[in-house]
């Protein structure tokens, strides 16, 4: 019996649009989401500080831009959200990703640590790009073969711990 997709809208932090496109797997956000909303900040720092440095995979985040599956927005921090974030040590990015995904119920996409004990306390939902991998492998959007591929990929872009890896890699194997 296959799987349905579940699709709903997230907003993202820089990390995971960058890994994935290094990955050459920016389509699997596609694939979860309706749609992926990022801030300018995010905007800037994957696509203009990413062409500025020669990065490729800037160009395939401006690419999902351009066909409108991946949503600029501008987002006003609060003077109380933003003093709360510095305090636990957030990037302004973050805050605003945070903000966004409690202020409209959708799903916040950070790899950060700090930022996902910061938007979980606050009830939000968060994934990284480990847990958007394995959800992928669930929703049959990849097979155990691409899902691993694009895990082996992901280590040679992102700091993955051995057992985070070898956990990552289990809940993979559990799945297909």
């Amino acid at each position: 019996m296959k799987k349905s997709r579940v699709k709903a809208n997230a907003i993202s932090n820089a990390g995971p649009l960058i890994h994935f496109a290094k990955a050459n797997a920016l389509h699997i956000l596609q694939a979860l989401f309706h749609a992926i909303l990022i801030p300018d900040e995010v905007r800037t720092e994957t696509v203009d500080r990413g062409k500025d440095k020669g990065h490729p995979d800037a160009l395939q985040i401006e690419k999902a831009i351009r066909k409108g599956w991946i949503k600029t927005i501008q987002v006003q921090l609060s003077r109380d959200f933003k003093k709360a974030a510095k305090t636990a040590g957030l990037r302004n990015a973050e805050a605003v990703v945070i903000q966004y995904a409690y202020q409209n119920r959708l799903i916040a996409l950070l790899d950060d640590e700090p930022a996902r004990v910061f938007a979980r306390t606050l009830g939000v939902t968060v994934r990284g790009t480990l847990g958007i991998l394995v959800q992928a492998t669930k929703n049959n959007i990849l097979n155990r073969q691409e899902a691993v591929q694009i895990l082996d990929k992901l280590t040679e872009t992102m700091y993955i711990s051995v057992d985070l890896y070898k956990t990552t890699r289990k809940e993979i194997d559990k799945l297909a």
